[in-house]
């Protein structure tokens, strides 16, 4: 087996000096519409992070780590004839609410980014908040670990609230 493939080798090379060089021409043709791809936490679910504050620690200023990140994926794409700028928004105007009509704003909650494509920071508690944009064709992971900045005391419960990011490209 070894000597077939010298001989196929040798005949190979051998060709290659006798005769000039072959063009080869690929096309590749791609039709593929532009597209646009937002995936935050889980697919099909609503991910959720909590955050557990001790009794003796309400208000110390010493953050609070949530229970776990969440994966960020995202993708445009279009052709380089007609690219396109998609712009990753979050909402944060509503504030944590504990159902008996005390909230917390949810700009008292931060992430951590695990790559720079979408920077750490706070929520700010507005409708559109820009987090990022990216020209076509790119693709982006990104993990966020989020923080409860306990800053302030607030009356005790359990305090529920939602963001929504939105993936746009006009």
């Amino acid at each position: 087996m070894l000597l077939l493939i010298f001989a196929v080798l040798a005949g190979w090379m051998a060709d290659t000096v006798n005769n000039p060089a072959a063009a080869i021409v690929v096309n590749i043709d791609n039709d593929a519409p532009a597209e646009i791809f937002i995936q935050v936490g889980k697919r099909r679910s609503i991910s959720r992070v909590r955050f557990r504050v001790d009794a003796d620690d309400v208000g110390s200023g010493n953050p609070v780590n949530g229970n776990r990140s969440i994966d960020i994926q995202l993708f445009i794409r279009a052709p380089a004839a007609n690219p396109l700028t998609g712009f990753l928004t979050v909402d944060s105007s509503t504030p944590l609410n504990n159902g008996s009509g005390a909230t917390i704003p949810v700009s008292e909650i931060s992430w951590t980014s695990s790559s720079p494509d979408i920077p750490s920071g706070s929520f700010a508690g507005t409708s559109s908040q820009q987090l990022a944009s990216f020209t076509s064709s790119v693709e982006v992971s990104d993990r966020h670990t989020f923080s409860y900045k306990n800053r302030n005391v607030y009356d005790a419960g359990t305090y529920n609230g939602q963001v929504t990011y939105t993936w746009f490209a006009p």
